[in-house]
């Protein structure tokens, strides 16, 4: 009788096991078995996601390119028109993984896995010269200006930090980066915030607006951003971190 309750166990144990292993295959199985990985970029945010006559380019876009180029699967990508879309689309199935220069916060955490950091960014901004002294070089250069109107890209740790830092009525909400520099230019904002590396771009690809835009670059902050897939699935998350380190060593 012990011997057959003793088999049993052993049995239950390897069922157990077998029925783990199965379960926790994971997403870059899947991902693998149906030869395609759908990406989610962030919309005309150079230098990570650039859109130009149907062609896709930037760095978040590289990356991905070069996830499928090691799972041998096709990448498609896709561009929520409002960054609030990304993690809803990825829980709904749309994406197969975020790439989109989402900083890692608390409060995504919640809803997502992010992987290790693969890029460090500082928040920055773009201001017209009338209304900072000539040293300013920093995004907190503009918190003392009487009456300054800022632009940031909605749903964004960008945005929130403004409404830390700012009046209510002084902080102006836009869809994208773009459109909230596009009314910087047209006057309607004093200034815009950005992470660090879309300052530095744009400011390096728009010398015509050197004369009355300034770009403030000094670091005040510290952001990381990481990849962020559904939860439950350790073993891609940990396929993904050693793909970062990775990429850092080459």
């Amino acid at each position: 009788m012990k011997n057959i309750l003793f088999l049993l166990i052993i049995l239950l144990i390897v069922f157990l096991g077998l029925a783990s292993t199965q379960a926790g295959a994971g997403e870059i199985e899947r991902i693998i078995e149906k030869g395609e990985i759908v990406v989610s970029l962030n919309n005309g945010y150079p230098p990570f996601a650039i859109v130009a006559n149907e062609n896709i380019q930037g760095l978040d876009a590289d990356l991905a390119k070069l996830i499928a180029d090691y799972l041998d699967v096709k990448v498609r990508f896709i561009l929520p028109e409002l960054y609030k879309e990304q993690i809803p689309k990825l829980l709904a199935g749309e994406s197969d993984i975020i790439i989109a220069a989402m900083t890692r916060t608390v409060e995504r955490g919640l809803k997502v896995d992010f992987s290790d950091p693969y890029y460090e960014v500082s928040q920055a901004a773009l201001v017209d010269r009338g209304m900072v002294a000539r040293e300013a070089n920093s995004y907190f250069d503009l918190v003392d200006v009487p009456g300054i109107r800022i632009g940031v890209k909605a749903d964004t740790t960008i945005a929130r930090f403004a409404r830390e830092l700012f009046p209510a009525e002084a902080v102006k909400i836009y869809p994208d980066h773009p459109m909230a520099v596009d009314a910087l230019l047209k006057g309607e904002v004093d200034a815009t915030v950005h992470d660090s590396p879309f300052v530095r771009v744009w400011a390096g690809t728009h010398p015509e607006h050197t004369r009355r835009i300034k770009p403030l670059l000094q670091p005040v902050t510290k952001e990381y951003y990481g990849f962020a897939i559904r939860k439950g699935d350790p073993d891609s998350l940990n396929w993904l971190n050693l793909f970062i380190t990775q990429v850092k060593i080459d």
